[in-house]
């Protein structure tokens, strides 16, 4: 993995340290109040129907539910199609290819040290930072959650908790440190969570708190009391064990609100829920409800990158229960965020996101047109031909073939709903598949045949895009 020269690096941190210095001084003249607080909690692996609002009939989801009318839904959210590019992308509002993570394994899921994140950017302008989960872009110096702009982090290593360390009791770091921690996983996460805000409730000072919950991602290790319910009804093992930590992610994601709102913070706090990618083979059953939607984790169709995103902001500011389909996606939160805090973004950094605040304000606000690449081979260092899709106003080029870990993500045979179009053979060759998301949300229907000219569109600026944000790998 490529990080950048000392020189370079030193010259950025003087560059930022600059800018920030630059942009904080006029807001000196407000008080912390004046400036908003900023919780993004972001599940994991939880998919588009992993909600009772989008129609799921076995779970319910309370507390998503009510929060969602309480914010705006971004109904068309794309993410990446794994955890750790995903998170790159939300931590820095770049392309994961530009940050140097290309996988979720190995060297290849560390972000570069030289990237700003969203921690970084707010705490140069006297935000305190904390983050309460799953970082999974480097535990080791200069990768870490405390070497990129975190206060505080309470994190577990690599992935996920597997083997001995159970999502019970488990070995976590706790600001560098390994410590053994007693209860679930994301209990302890929360706990902390709310710990972090009621010192802010004392000392007063303006927060961002990131909470990715590990949950529900493998392995199925639900509180018994939880997933008991599910079973009940006569679901399978699988499907009841990531519903029952489902519902610990609703109920956890309440506790936090509930707090939220008893320390004051309630009306000048911004709140986000999303996922960092749709539903993964290891706890997918033909049980499990998909909202219509094909593909999985791991792949570029819309289950794989399409994911739940609401954002509250009260105060006037959001219209709670509104919507917007328009295309938006994790790259977009960075400079949203640093724009509803004004914190103005250094100078020389390239963001790929744009700022979504006149449409989280006027659901009506046409954004201007654009495209969105994902793109997720499985190979360390990504192939240009291989997985991935473009979206562009209704349509979106799908190429699913070539991925390296093809058979771990991509077995639809056992999977696919009557819906959908069917078992799908992965190969090495190209195909490129042609949708109108906004009449054929399921992938049904190529219509690259009818439209050659936006297919062939589309994919030159696919090759420019990746060319150029795959130029420092």
């Amino acid at each position: 993995m490529k990080t950048r020269p000392l020189t370079t690096l030193l010259i950025s941190l003087l560059t930022l340290c600059t800018s920030a210095g630059a942009m904080t001084e006029p807001d000196q003249k407000e008080s912390g109040k004046s400036r908003p607080n900023v919780i993004l909690f972001l599940a994991d692996d939880q998919s588009y129907g992993d909600m009772s609002l989008h129609g799921n009939p076995h779970v319910n989801t309370v507390r998503m539910d009510t929060f969602a009318k309480q914010s705006i839904e971004l109904t068309h959210f794309y993410v990446s199609p794994v955890c750790s590019p995903t998170r790159a992308s939300l931590m820095t509002g770049r392309y994961h290819l530009r940050t140097g993570v290309t996988d979720v394994r190995h060297n290849f899921c560390k972000m570069n040290p030289g990237e700003v994140t969203i921690a970084e950017a707010l705490k140069g302008a006297g935000y305190k930072t904390a983050i309460f989960g799953k970082w999974h872009l480097g535990d080791t110096r200069p990768h870490r959650p405390m070497d990129q702009g975190f206060d505080e982090s309470i994190v577990h290593t690599g992935s996920g908790i597997y083997g001995k360390n159970s999502y019970f009791n488990p070995m976590l770091l706790h600001n560098g440190q390994s410590k053994s921690f007693q209860g679930y996983c994301l209990d302890i996460f929360t706990d902390h969570a709310i710990g972090f805000l009621h010192a802010r409730k004392t000392d007063g000072n303006p927060f961002f708190l990131y909470l990715p919950s590990n949950l529900v991602h493998t392995p199925l290790q639900s509180k018994k009391v939880l997933a008991q319910p599910f079973i009940d009804k006569g679901l399978d093992d699988k499907t009841s064990q990531i519903y029952g930590m489902l519902k610990c992610v609703d109920n956890n994601f309440g506790r936090l609100l509930d707090k939220v709102e008893e320390f004051g913070f309630d009306d000048n706090t911004i709140i986000i829920y999303t996922s960092d990618n749709g539903p993964c083979h290891g706890g997918t059953t033909p049980q499990r409800y998909m909202a219509g939607l094909h593909g999985l984790k791991g792949t570029v169709y819309e289950n794989g990158i399409r994911v739940p995103c609401f954002i509250r902001w009260p105060a006037g500011q959001i219209q709670g229960g509104s919507t917007s389909s328009q295309t938006t996606a994790h790259i977009d939160i960075m400079p949203t965020v640093l724009a509803a805090c004004q914190v103005k973004k250094p100078k020389e950094l390239q963001l790929d996101g744009v700022n979504l605040l006149p449409l989280l304000k006027d659901p009506q606000h046409k954004l201007a047109d654009r495209m969105l690449f994902s793109k997720w081979d499985g190979h360390g260092k990504p192939q240009e031909e291989l997985a991935f899709a473009v979206r562009f106003r209704n349509f979106k080029l799908v190429q699913a073939n070539g991925m390296n870990r093809g058979d771990i993500c991509n077995k639809y045979s056992e999977l696919c709903r009557a819906q959908e179009k069917g078992e799908k053979t992965l190969t090495d060759k190209p195909t490129y598949e042609l949708f109108d998301i906004e009449k054929d949300p399921g992938e049904l229907h190529d219509i690259s045949a009818q439209h050659p000219e936006m297919v062939e569109s589309m994919m030159k600026k696919y090759k420019l895009w990746f060319k150029e944000v795959s130029k420092d790998l």
